[in-house]
């Protein structure tokens, strides 16, 4: 399996946005950032940019996930700051073509997110089986219409909870 975590893909992924070419389809990516500890919270954030940085590689998206980077500029732990955060996140959510549900878990963050975007009748993707499930029911409690729910099992890298370090694991034992 290649992978497209090389050395330098975080570098790759800020170049994203120096592109002309952000017509692409627009993908809030919906992963958790909540952790036990510090140190989960720092790779949740990782692995926020790594969905979005899959999504635009593999995926022909321009992925973008808030909580990849606001932790760095808002203290989530402040009342005030994390309720900024959420607003920006909801507002980029909003002004976004579909709702990308990483990982293996639903943080209340995300099943937020996931509430708001049925509000719309937004698109989701949804890349493990037991999530889709889960999402599913997220949105039937909230109202919307489960439909808008897509299972992709082509992209199951998305459905990871650390998608680099599969990928990193898979390359050695090539």
């Amino acid at each position: 399996m290649d992978t497209i975590f090389t050395e330098n893909w975080e570098q790759r992924l800020e170049m994203q946005f120096l592109k002309n070419d952000r017509c692409r389809r627009r993908a809030y990516v919906c992963s958790p950032l909540s952790a036990e500890d510090d140190a989960g919270f720092l790779r949740n954030m990782h692995m926020a940019r790594a969905y979005m940085y899959y999504a635009s590689e593999k995926m022909g998206m321009y992925a973008r996930a808030p909580h990849a980077y606001l932790p760095m500029l808002l203290c989530d732990r402040l009342p005030s700051e994390r309720a900024l955060a959420l607003s920006f996140g909801l507002s980029l959510l909003e002004n976004s073509e579909v709702i990308l549900i990483c990982g293996n878990r639903l943080s209340s963050g995300m099943k937020g997110e996931i509430a708001h975007a049925a509000l719309f009748q937004m698109p989701m993707i949804v890349f493990d089986e037991g999530m889709y499930h889960e999402v599913q029911k997220e949105i039937t409690k909230h109202g919307g219409n489960k439909r808008c729910v897509q299972l992709d099992r082509g992209n199951y890298i998305m459905g990871l909870p650390s998608p680099v370090t599969y990928l990193e694991n898979a390359a050695m034992f090539r």
